[in-house]
């Protein structure tokens, strides 16, 4: 099931659909903060600096609203009880605005690389994981101020594969 999904979030960018191409595309840059969610037996902080860079095209659904494309990467470090490592992560997310530039809806995809897997009693199965999310942003001005759920898994293709759950705010500038 998970196959099927991912499969079909990759097809959702490379389908050919009407689009408009954006003269100012958004560029973000900030930090995320979190904790786990639940399910886990270590407790997890983690911190993220990322980048999102908004493709100049989107599709247009009505007046104000329209379903955009954009790239994000973020570099961070999850922390159990008594043990840390980093992860890199680069994909890509689909993001509906339904009332003009106030407000965000996205989900995405990533895959991630973890420097460390093994934390205490939780084993998480290897260094390449994927991660999934959906969340929302409000943006004011320049600034955006956000909240993801975030999942992070390896798909199975490890024999350990419990998953990780976590909740992330954030903060960036737009430019």
């Amino acid at each position: 099931m998970r196959l099927l999904i991912c499969l079909l979030f990759c097809t959702t960018l490379v389908l050919p659909v009407p689009a408009w191409t954006l003269d100012n595309p958004v560029r973000e840059f900030g930090i995320r903060g979190g904790i786990d969610a639940s399910g886990v037996k270590e407790n997890y902080s983690a911190r993220e600096v990322y980048l999102l860079y908004e493709f100049p095209w989107s599709v247009p659904i009505r007046a104000l609203s329209n379903i955009r494309v954009r790239f994000d990467a973020g570099f961070g470090d999850l922390e159990g009880r008594e043990k840390s490592g980093f992860w890199a992560a680069i994909g890509g997310d689909l993001v509906y605005r339904p009332f003009g530039d106030f407000l965000d809806f996205e989900a995405g995809w990533r895959p991630t690389w973890l420097s460390d897997y093994r934390f205490g009693d939780d084993d998480l199965g290897g260094s390449f994981q994927f991660s999934s999310h959906v969340g929302l942003a409000l943006h004011w001005r320049k600034t955006t101020w956000g909240y993801r759920f975030q999942h992070i898994s390896n798909a199975g293709i490890y024999d350990e594969n419990p998953g990780l759950d976590l909740h992330f705010f954030s903060f960036g500038f737009r430019f």
